[in-house]
This record gives structure tokens, sequence and C-alpha cells, in this order.
């Protein structure tokens, strides 16, 4: 026997009828699955004893009041049709039928943003923390869960790409441009009232912009700054700008 935590409770999967029988003799046994209801023990196709958590309907597609139905268990949910086969071990992910995809796949490969993912950009891109933008739009005061999933949604395309949108409005808004930013480093680094620190800093960066420094591991920076374009912009370091979101890997060449 296994048993799956659902919710705080654990549930059994039972090896075949034998099993199942031993631990629960006086419960009935449904042999075709696909009739089971919410709470029935039923028998999969490769003999394996589970109970229903769930059933529910699905609406056929382009059909009213045609409904396919299914049911959830400890190992996946399954739609109730003949040709559907029960069998197998556990799933990663219950909720979904199918392949067999983990929430966090499931959500890095989505391509079309939700209302909630907008709202989620948007705070983001005014120099709201990450973690703070996500208790915010999304219905949650679990600030531990907020921060795992807010740190899920910078790494996908679809949100980057909605906070580099929001970003570009600001910079139009205040006519900044690349070439402008580029120019104020360059009044800095001739000013003679800059720190040489100051100096040096920034050409190192402009090195780095050009593709001239060449070293045996590659420090790959995404950093989104209000105002500011990825790789460009990261190149002045903070001065006068809010940073919103950096994350930073390493890889060898």
């Amino acid at each position: 026997m296994k048993t799956r935590k659902i919710k705080s409770i654990e549930h059994p999967l039972f090896q075949d009828e034998e099993e199942f029988k031993h631990y629960m003799p006086n419960k009935p046994l449904i042999t075709d699955w696909r009739n089971g209801l919410e709470g029935d023990w039923v028998l999969c196709d490769d003999g394996q004893v589970c109970m229903v958590l769930k059933r529910g309907g699905l609406k056929a597609s382009g059909r009213e009041k045609i409904y396919n139905y299914y049911i959830r268990t400890v190992i996946g949910s399954y739609v109730c049709k003949p040709s559907t086969k029960m069998k197998g071990k556990m799933k990663n992910n219950i909720y979904t039928f199918g392949k067999d995809k983990s929430k966090y796949d499931i959500n890095k490969e989505r391509v079309k943003p939700t209302s909630k993912e907008f709202l989620f950009a948007k705070y983001v891109a005014k120099g709201d923390d990450i973690t703070d933008a996500f208790l915010t739009a999304y219905p949650t005061e679990n600030r531990s869960y907020a921060e795992r999933e807010a740190k899920i949604l910078m790494s996908t395309k679809r949100v980057q790409g909605l906070i580099k949108e929001e970003i570009e409005k600001v910079m139009n808004e205040a006519e900044i441009t690349p070439l402008y930013i580029l120019e104020k480093m360059k009044d800095i680094i001739e000013s003679d009232a800059s720190r040489d620190s100051d100096k040096v800093s920034l050409l190192k960066e402009l090195v780095a912009i050009a593709g001239m420094r060449d070293t045996e591991k590659k420090s790959e920076s995404v950093t989104l700054f209000q105002g500011f374009s990825p790789e460009q912009l990261d190149a002045i370091g903070g001065n006068n700008v809010k940073q919103i979101a950096k994350a930073e890997r390493t890889e060898d060449k």
C-alpha cells in the first residue's frame, strides 16, 4: 500500500483487490471506475484500488448540455470514457489530464498571460518589490508563497515581455532612449568632477556592453530598470534609476 497526502489527509493506493479487502473489509468496490462517485473505492485498469476524491463534468466542445464526466484520484484525473485507461504510478500533478506536468511546468510553458499577470507586471514595472506586487495582484496573504510564485513569474518570457512593455511606456513618456543614457554615462566619464572609481566602474560596464571583455566564465545578468532596456541600461549600475528586478546566473563557456 502506498499513500499520498492531499490537503493534509493521507489517501491510500492499494496494489490490488486483495490488499484493499484486507484493510477495507466492509467497503464495497466499484469494478468499473468510470461509474465511481465521490467517496467510492474503484478498481483501476491495472488492478490497483483507490478512492474517488472528486467527480465532475466537462462541457463538450461546441455542444450545450453535453458533458463528459471525470474523476480525480491519488494517481491522477481521468475522463470517464471507455477508451481511457486509469493505471500506473501516481502522477506528479493529479489536477490535469493527459501528460504528467507539474504546476510549475504548466506555468512556465503557458504563452498567454492572465489578467492577474498583467496587474503583477504593472506593479513591478512601476518599481514595487516583486513579492509585494504578487500580494497586491493575487488573493493571498502568504508572503513565502508569494515570494516563490513571483520568482517563477519573473522567469517566464510572457511576464518579462509584459514588464518590458510597461517600461517602454515610461521611457517614451520621459523621452528616455538608450542613446540618451549612454551619452549620460559618457558625460560622467569625461567630467573632471566625477570620482575616478565611478569612471572606472562605468568604463568596465561599457567594455562589457561592447563585447570587448573575454573571460573563462560569462556572467549573464537579466536586469530590468525603470526607464531602461535589459542589456544596455544595466550598465549604469543604478545611477538615478530604480532597479525593479534582477536574476543572475553564471555559466561555463
